[in-house]
């Protein structure tokens, strides 16, 4: 498998870079800033999976208008995507008591640490709005560095990573549908690397009696590739503070989360960070194999989410500006002010 140079970091060798971190003046229009450095954002994404853009002045703007600001910085990369079959495009993150061990709860709504994963969507973006008072680091790790190192050490085992894994669907099944697919962890198209790695979601696709089992090979996989991921050094850790806006891009990084205490249990001073999902206008072809999990395959379509069954992702163009188009309607008045 070819792998992207730009993109082959381990995080202790990010730690004194600054490459990756874009200061706002807080004394300009925000959206102003994103739109006339869109393209330096847009570089930054593509060499190294992530930007770290800090100076959102939160505390200033409140709630809604962060909610409103973020959507609107999401719609100069793409446009947002569903996140769940409540049809949510704003996620709080923040500790709502989620159990993890259950299908059919979030890990994004529990204080729990949650371990290297992939989202379904093209762009990531969490706004932090309040920290934790201990804990709760957004935890970063090049797909492409562990793989290879992998691919160096186990050659047998990383090829196993790219064949299909049985992976649960979770919340996103239709009537009738089945609750698993299959994908595989890392695949190769058109020489550009993509990941699809949730180990939680492979594990309890075993809760469906037709879904493949896992074998004792691609369970040794799985353990060597965790213990790249968790290997010292490997990972750039993130101690968001309020203000802080963090873009990464879902199919080159994997991210996780350490467990977190909050100050106390009232709503302004529990950790709080903004989640939006982005279809993103610049986004890779993905192996056809996605077409399930993701519902379109082609680079830089209207793509990914979770949808109600009201309202199928098949509903919005595939075209991003029409897609914009759509969206915006849907939002409008729930969230987005006239622009």
């Amino acid at each position: 498998m070819v792998l992207e140079n730009g993109l082959n970091w381990k995080g202790f060798e990010l730690v004194n870079s600054k490459d990756w971190v874009f200061d706002l003046n807080k004394n300009t229009d925000i959206s102003y800033l994103f739109k006339k450095h869109k393209k330096y954002i847009d570089s930054v994404l593509k060499n190294r999976g992530f930007i770290l853009i800090r100076g959102v002045p939160v505390k200033e703007l409140g709630i809604d208008k962060c909610r409103n600001e973020l959507l609107n910085i999401g719609f100069l990369f793409g446009a947002p995507v569903s996140q769940s079959k409540k049809f949510d495009f704003i996620g709080h993150v923040t500790d709502k008591q989620s159990d993890i061990s259950q299908p059919n709860q979030r890990g994004y709504e529990s204080r729990a640490a949650l371990p290297f994963h992939s989202d379904r969507c093209d762009l990531l973006s969490l706004l932090c709005i309040h920290p934790a008072r201990r804990g709760g680091e957004t935890r970063l790790v090049s797909a492409v560095s562990a793989f290879g190192q992998l691919q160096r050490s186990h050659p047998n085992l990383a090829s196993l990573l790219t064949q299909p894994f049985p992976f649960d669907r979770r919340d996103d099944i239709g009537g009738g549908e089945r609750g698993w697919t299959m994908l595989a962890p890392f695949s190769c198209l058109n020489a550009t690397f993509v990941s699809r790695y949730v180990r939680r979601f492979i594990e309890s696709s075993q809760r469906f009696s037709d879904a493949p089992r896992l074998t004792k090979q691609q369970i040794e996989a799985m353990n060597a590739l965790d213990r790249y991921l968790e290997e010292k050094g490997q990972s750039l850790d993130l101690s968001l503070e309020s203000g802080d806006l963090l873009l990464i891009d879902n199919h080159r990084l994997l991210h996780a989360r350490s467990e977190y205490t909050d100050v106390a249990s009232s709503s302004e001073d529990k950790r709080l960070l903004l989640r939006l999902w982005l279809a993103y206008e610049d986004s890779p072809t993905l192996p056809i194999a996605h077409q399930e999990t993701y519902g379109r395959v082609e680079g830089g379509v209207y793509r990914g989410g979770v949808w109600p069954d009201g309202f199928p992702l098949s509903n919005v163009p595939a075209d991003m500006d029409d897609a914009r188009t759509a969206i915006e309607q849907q939002l409008r008045g729930r969230f987005l002010e006239e622009m």
